[in-house]
């Protein structure tokens, strides 16, 4: 089972936003090939994060959720056809200006490990909106 919140230091990640566009183009012989028009496709929000493994299992926030409790508690989901988690990145810091990358309904997979200098977890993620009609997969808010 998924626990309410994990406090997280991200080392890297990216987010990608695609509207998956496609030109028509006709197709003349003898011609320069112009696009005529184009078709907004599905749009599609995903991406990866990449963490520190915790050692211990105490959060800053003291809730005991850091990024071992996060892999653990993902490994352990054998029942679970569908997770379902809100993620929220905050470039910048919690606090101040920064940047916040909400995703209300993400799909996690299972990390996997890194071991370099350090030993890290990376975790790729796939952003879906709550209903089939909703376009509310990602959110881009600026606090100051």
């Amino acid at each position: 089972m998924l626990n309410s919140g994990y406090d997280l230091t991200l080392t890297g990640g990216n987010v990608t936003v695609s509207n998956n566009i496609t030109f028509i183009t006709p197709e003349e012989i003898g011609l320069v090939n112009i696009p005529v028009g184009h078709v907004t496709g599905t749009r599609s929000v995903s991406g990866n994060f990449t963490c520190y493994l915790a050692v211990n299992s105490a959060a800053r926030d003291g809730s005991g959720n850091t990024s071992r409790d996060l892999f653990e508690d993902l490994r352990a989901l054998t029942s679970t056809v569908t997770n379902s988690v809100a993620l929220t990145f905050s470039i910048g810091g919690a606090t101040g200006r920064r940047l916040e990358i909400s995703c209300p309904t993400a799909h996690l997979e299972i990390p996997t490990h890194a071991i370099e200098d350090v030993i890290s977890l990376e975790t790729n993620f796939q952003a879906l909106p709550e209903t089939i009609d909703d376009t509310d997969e990602v959110s881009f808010t600026y606090k100051v």
